[in-house]
C-alpha cells in the first residue's frame, strides 16, 4: 500500500478541522470541532504541528495523529481513520509512525486514553504493546454540597504553586492534563481559591462554565484542608450558580475521585490510560 505521512502543519486549519470531524463522526467517543475550538485545544493540549500528522493513502488524506510531548514523554492526543480506510492496517502503521518520532524526540515512553466501551480500539492498543495503567472517571455531583463557599480571584502562578504542593503532600500522580505544567496554556479557565465560610483559604480551584457546567480543570486543597472539604465546597458554589459540577478524567487512583465518592458521583464517562514503554 503507498502511503505517506503529512506534517500537521502542512495543511490548512480549514482542511484539518473538516478531516477530524469525518473521522471522528462515528467513534465511541463522538467529537465536533470549529477552527476556533482546534486551535485553543493545539495551545491548551501542547499538541505538536511540526510532528503531528495525517496519513495519505493513494491520494486520499486517510487518518491523523496529534501528538504532544512533555519531556521524556509523549502523548498520542488523538488518533483517528475514517471508516473508508478502517481495518486495512492503516493504525499500524500510523502507530509505527508516532513511535518513530517519539524516539526521534527522545522520548522513553508514549501515553494515550481510550473509551472503556471501546473494546475495539483497547483490543488494537493491547496488541501493539500498550498496557493498561489505571481508569481515568469523568464524573458530574449532583448533591448539593457544603454551604457558604466562595472563590476569590486569584493568578495561575500561584494557583500552580498550590497544585505542586498537592501533589508532594497528597502523593497524587495526575494524569497529563491534570500536571500543573500544563495550566500556564489554560486561556478561557479561571484560577480561584476556595475559601470557606470564615473566608479563609482551603484550597485552589481551575475551572471554566461550560455548557451550564462547572467544569473543573484540578482542584485541591491548602495547608489543613482535606480533598473531601474542597469537592463539598465546589458543589455548594457550583449549586449557588445554578451549574452542575462536573470533574473529567479523573485518575481513580487520585484523592480527588476517591474522596468524592462521599459525594456519590455519577460516573459519565470511563476511559483507559494506557502505556506503551519505549526500549
Amino acid at each position: 500500500m503507498d502511503n505517506l505521512f503529512h506534517k500537521l502543519e502542512d495543511l490548512s486549519k480549514v482542511e484539518l478541522v473538516n478531516l477530524l470531524n469525518s473521522i471522528f463522526s462515528d467513534y465511541v467517543l463522538r467529537m465536533h470541532w470549529t477552527l476556533e475550538s482546534f486551535e485553543r485545544d493545539v495551545r491548551e493540549n501542547n499538541i505538536s504541528l511540526s510532528e503531528s500528522f495525517v496519513m495519505e493513502v493513494k491520494g486520499e488524506y486517510a487518518g491523523v495523529v496529534l501528538l504532544s510531548f512533555r519531556g521524556k514523554r509523549a502523548k498520542i492526543d488523538l488518533m483517528g481513520v475514517l471508516s473508508s480506510f478502517r481495518r486495512e492496517g492503516i493504525g499500524f502503521r500510523m502507530v509505527d509512525e508516532a513511535l518513530k518520532i517519539a524516539k526521534w524526540n527522545g522520548c522513553e515512553q508514549i501515553v494515550l486514553e481510550v473509551p472503556e466501551k471501546d473494546s475495539t480500539a483497547i483490543a488494537f492498543y493491547e496488541k501493539y504493546g500498550f498496557r493498561h495503567k489505571r481508569n481515568l472517571i469523568t464524573f458530574f455531583i449532583k448533591r448539593p454540597g457544603t454551604k457558604g463557599f466562595s472563590l476569590k480571584k486569584s493568578d495561575s502562578s500561584r494557583i500552580i504553586e498550590c497544585a505542586l504542593s498537592a501533589i508532594s503532600n497528597f502523593k497524587r500522580n495526575p494524569e497529563w492534563e491534570r500536571e500543573p505544567s500544563s495550566f500556564t496554556h489554560l486561556e478561557q479557565y479561571n484560577f480561584d481559591f476556595v475559601e470557606n465560610p470564615e473566608g479563609k483559604e482551603r484550597g485552589y480551584c481551575i475551572w471554566q462554565e461550560k455548557d451550564s457546567l462547572f467544569y473543573v480543570r484540578d482542584a485541591g486543597p491548602v495547608k489543613s484542608s482535606s480533598y473531601r472539604e474542597i469537592i463539598g465546597g465546589l458543589c455548594g458554589i457550583a449549586k449557588d450558580k445554578g451549574l452542575t459540577p462536573l470533574f473529567p478524567t479523573v485518575p481513580d487512583d487520585d484523592p480527588l475521585f476517591l474522596e468524592a465518592t462521599e459525594l456519590d458521583p455519577q460516573v459519565l464517562l470511563k476511559q483507559s490510560e494506557m502505556i506503551y514503554k519505549i526500549h
